[in-house]
């Protein structure tokens, strides 16, 4: 059946269970002042980012508008978000969330996420455009 052979597809594989723990990463990095610690789990790259106070990504990330879509959980803080069509969401400590490619972000107390990437996309993964 198409649709089964579809849905198997896009969505991330493991062969085998596993942890790991985001105090222990593959990966430090630090962009617009937003620290990123990265662990890998098969297809899946799992960050967790700690964003300052007073942070917006259309004044530190070098573009009006972040591209990329994203699926997460609110460790602490809260997180504004505006899309490109006016909409606004406040995602809060204890949400889940999934933001489409096309929006400001600002955190005015500072704010930490985990969230969760494909090495291929979320957003056809999650079939937001």
């Amino acid at each position: 059946f198409p649709y089964t052979t579809l849905f198997r597809s896009a969505m991330a594989t493991m062969s085998k269970a596993a942890s790991r723990a985001l105090d222990q990463p593959d990966e430090q990095v630090e962009k617009g002042g937003v620290k990123i610690d990265v662990v890998y789990l098969g297809d899946i790259k799992v960050k967790r980012a700690n964003y300052p106070a007073g942070w917006k990504f259309s004044e530190k990330m070098g573009a009006d508008r972040c591209g990329d879509t994203h699926v997460g959980y609110v460790i602490d803080g809260t997180m504004q978000v505006r899309m490109d069509d006016g909409t606004e969401i406040s995602t809060n400590a204890g949400d889940a969330f999934i933001v489409p490619a096309g929006h400001d972000a600002w955190t005015h107390e500072g704010c930490t996420i985990v969230q969760f990437d494909e090495f291929d996309s979320a957003a056809r993964r999650f079939g937001v455009s």
